[in-house]
């Protein structure tokens, strides 16, 4: 087989398909996919539509939706979490049949994996793909869940050391597959995350919240947490931080914005009454849409990340294409992805007086203009698209010029 080797350039116009069965990553998935097309990538996306709102489809690229179709039309009649996960279970091998007829019929000679949705499963699928002659990538956005068990460690492992090429978004990723698994270090390309603008430039902007929110805030600094809201994203710290940054900072108010995914939504609101003033605070728990998701980037001067573990996180990047600087805890790959000082602050992580410190030091002297300043230019430097996709299909190229398919374990 013939590729072209030159970095940026198409591999040998070999169509590329990219899989996210589930639509975990629906704005990544679009500026990615979108950048590899403009760098003259011929791709196609299997998926699945995106529950929670309307997402376009990137001009140029293929969109087979080949999975959940049954689950999908139960969502309409009911939420009943249990039985769409039992419909998801039933269908996902009969779905991934699909696909893989597609694939043959097609000859497509590139899988590339977004997510492992089942991974003792998906294991035996990227297993059979190579040994019909497909190369497979996998984006390992973080080297294991973020809810680990133990069993996880040795299905991944086994992911990890069949595929042909693995991107990690941080460098700690690529610290962990490679030591923890002994996979070649030529194997994993560290790739970062890019920002979503490319998605959210197609969207409108909501006004009126973000007026509602600047009229409540009344020219008081607003510190923000945005996102969906799990265990591992720490918002509890940040919570019990918020009397503290009053301390220090009175001209504060706080934004606390996403939806519940797991946890008890009662059990947030309690925390943020018993730890804020009304009038001090706007709460918005539920899923953002992208309009209303741009409203409050665009009113929040500080976005907060109190994680207790994270390979990365997209929301920094996001961030810094709006000139917010970030204030992220130094756990996994998060700290590698906020430069000191200079983009934000990185704290120690479980530390309610580490984050209200590092909020009054953001605005001491003139260090808010520099870090947004500084912010923007990382965003369009070190997390620019057009250079992911150019680091993406030198890794594409890599996997097309591997060894044979069929012979790693």
């Amino acid at each position: 087989m013939q590729t072209n080797s030159c970095p940026g350039t198409p591999c040998g116009q070999q169509t590329c398909l990219v899989i996210d069965a589930c639509q975990f990553s629906p704005n990544y998935d679009y500026c990615f996919l979108d950048a590899l097309v403009k760098q003259g990538q011929k791709m196609v996306f299997a998926t699945t539509e995106f529950a929670h709102e309307y997402i376009p489809d990137v001009p140029g690229v293929k969109v087979f939706r080949c999975f959940f179709y049954l689950a999908r039309f139960v969502n309409r009649l009911t939420r009943f979490r249990p039985l769409r996960r039992l419909l998801r279970a039933i269908e996902y091998p009969l779905d991934v049949l699909i696909l893989f007829i597609y694939i043959l019929l097609k000859r497509v000679k590139l899988v590339h994996f977004m997510w492992i949705v089942w991974p003792s499963f998906d294991w035996r699928l990227i297993k059979l793909l190579r040994f019909i002659g497909c190369r497979v990538v996998y984006t390992a956005h973080n080297p294991f869940p973020h809810e680990l068990k133990q069993k996880h460690i040795k299905k991944y492992a086994r992911i990890y050391h069949t595929v042909d090429h693995i991107i990690g978004l941080t460098n700690y990723t690529r610290e962990q597959t490679v030591g923890q698994f002994e996979i070649p270090p030529e194997k994993v390309s560290v790739i970062p995350h890019g920002d979503f603008d490319a998605l959210f430039s197609q969207y409108g902007f909501n006004r009126a919240l973000a007026k509602k929110v600047r009229d409540k805030a009344a020219d008081r600094k607003i510190i923000a947490f945005l996102g969906n809201i799990r265990p591992y994203k720490g918002l509890d710290y940040f919570i019990e931080a918020l009397p503290l940054i009053k301390q220090r900072l009175p001209e504060s108010f706080f934004l606390v914005a996403g939806s519940v995914l797991i946890g008890e939504e009662k059990n947030l609101k309690r925390k943020l009454t018993e730890n804020c003033k009304p009038d001090e605070l706007w709460a918005d728990i539920r899923f953002l849409p992208v309009e209303d998701l741009k409203a409050y980037l665009a009113v929040t001067n500080v976005l907060v990340q109190p994680y207790v573990s994270a390979s990365q996180s997209g929301n920094t990047a996001m961030a810094y294409a709006a000139g917010i600087p970030v204030i992220s805890t130094n756990v996994g790959g998060l700290g590698e992805m906020t430069e000191d000082g200079k983009t934000g602050y990185v704290i120690a992580p479980e530390d309610p007086n580490a984050i209200a410190v590092a909020v009054a030091k953001c605005f001491t002297n003139n260090n808010y203009t520099k870090m947004s300043r500084n912010a923007r230019k990382v965003a369009d430097e070190q997390y620019s698209w057009e250079k992911i996709a150019r680091q993406t299909v030198s890794a594409y190229q890599q996997a097309l010029s591997s060894d044979k398919p069929g012979k790693k374990a």
